[in-house]
């Protein structure tokens, strides 16, 4: 017997965290997240194709940024990444409307690893504020590098301490939401192979008790033979 699925079929179980993103549905926001990381893949795959077709278009801006003329090997690369990314997001989202856990893992490994490269980022950002501050003032196409330097050391090292902090706190609680999307997943596919078990069980149980009757109906369905007569010896 094949069961129906619900959207209230997901395990109660209490350690999983149920909403997120305005009290959405965990499965909905990672969903929802999941279409974001498609958009930005999708642009950044726009982006770097016509840097690959017309790299003249981006030479002259590349340079006056960063002082160097943009390679297309290290493009390649960054298309090729931009890509698998794509392909990971698109695991996501189709797991998530399928209800299939295992196709949220790929998503969440690539989580946990731009988290820690995001951690060592921030790590090596509060390490070198002074280089910063000065490759900042130094980079004449930088809006706001006149306002940087005014600002003393300990501000912009609050500052940016604080910018890291918030961009962690956002990456760990989209990591937590995936997971607990794929937690629920778990204990909804647990939960349905429990049902489906239990179902196969009893149907066996009631063919069982329709093959064999229960003993009255046995009883009295026995034909009773008349005893044989008394005769007495002479």
């Amino acid at each position: 017997m094949k069961l129906r699925r619900t959207s209230e079929d997901l395990d109660d179980d209490g350690t999983v965290m149920k909403t997120c993103c305005c009290c959405m549905d965990v499965r909905i926001g990672t969903i929802v997240l999941g279409f974001c990381h498609l958009l930005i893949h999708i642009a950044g795959v726009v982006v770097l194709t016509q840097m690959l077709l017309h790299p003249e278009m981006y030479e002259e801006r590349y340079y006056h940024t960063y002082g160097t003329v943009p390679r297309s090997a290290d493009n390649s690369v960054a298309l090729a990444i931009a890509f698998c990314s794509f392909v990971i997001t698109t695991l996501l989202i189709y797991g998530a409307i399928t209800r299939q856990p295992s196709y949220l893992l790929p998503f969440f490994c690539l989580q946990m690893f731009d988290f820690c490269v995001n951690l060592l980022g921030a790590v090596g950002a509060v390490s070198y504020i002074p280089e910063i501050k000065l490759m900042i003032k130094n980079n004449p196409n930088f809006p706001y590098g006149e306002e940087v330097d005014r600002v003393d050391m300990r501000s912009l090292m609050m500052t940016v301490i604080l910018l890291c902090l918030i961009v962690l706190l956002i990456k760990g609680y989209l990591i937590a939401c995936v997971w607990s999307c794929y937690k629920s997943l778990v204990n909804y596919r647990v939960k349905q192979a429990t049902r489906t078990f239990m179902l196969e069980v009893e149907g066996d149980d009631t063919e069982t008790h329709v093959l064999l009757p229960n003993y009255e109906d046995a009883v009295k369905d026995t034909p009773k033979e008349s005893p044989p007569p008394y005769t007495t010896s002479s």
